[in-house]
């Protein structure tokens, strides 16, 4: 025999349950909270992102001002040990603290022509005849340091009417590291890389420090 009382209690408690499930639907009180827990990381991830990129972009246009100005010094043919010096100052006044050059890479090498920019020193390929340069081949030493280069320019900022390229090579910390996954770097920093490649003044320094002929 069904007990109806148990049955009747049973019913009057459903619109009970109702009346809770309901307050609980239309309680919209924490949910600006859980959205922002949802969505809050990406946003704040995309300003870091959108703030890196203009760092760096930052970055790279100052340093190729850097050493636009770092070229024009140096084609007036001063003293050797000062302009280098000197261009190493001015690559760090341009880049107004963003670029520490201590810790940058600042090459300015001498080249005997723009078309030889980069190229290695030429050599005689031999046996096992794999079109790179093994010990023991013949090589023109070009830079003459007694030793063969995959790039043939001599670090100097060279003589009149000779070729030379400024470069500025600098690892740039990454504030969020998601732009250096991008690209695929490592160890959290961006590389970044400035040159330009200019032909010195016609100028004699033995008659006087950087007087044009």
């Amino acid at each position: 025999m069904i007990n109806s009382t148990k049955l009747s209690g049973s019913k009057s408690q459903l619109p009970v349950f109702n009346r809770i499930f309901d307050k609980f639907r239309r309680d919209q009180s924490g949910i600006a909270g859980v959205e922002f827990a949802l969505v809050g990381p990406l946003f704040i991830l995309t300003i870091l992102g959108t703030m890196e990129v203009g760092m760096v972009l930052s970055t790279e246009a100052l340093m190729e001002g850097a050493v636009r100005d770092a070229a024009r010094y140096g084609v007036t043919g001063q003293d050797e040990a000062e302009r280098l010096s000197i261009i190493q100052d001015i690559i760090a006044d341009r880049t107004i603290g963003l670029v520490d050059t201590d810790e940058a890479q600042i090459d300015v090498l001498t080249y005997g022509s723009f078309d030889v920019i980069g190229a290695p020193e030429p050599f005689v390929d031999g046996a096992p005849f794999n079109g790179v340069y093994d010990m023991g081949e013949t090589y023109t030493d070009i830079n003459g340091n007694a030793q063969w280069d995959p790039d043939q320019g001599l670090a100097s900022a060279g003589q009149s009417g000779e070729v030379v390229l400024y470069r500025v090579t600098y690892d740039a910390p990454s504030l969020t590291g998601f732009l250096n996954h991008l690209i695929g770097g490592d160890d959290n920093v961006i590389q970044l890389v400035a040159s330009i490649a200019v032909r010195n003044e016609p100028y004699d320094l033995e008659d006087g420090d950087g007087i044009i002929e």
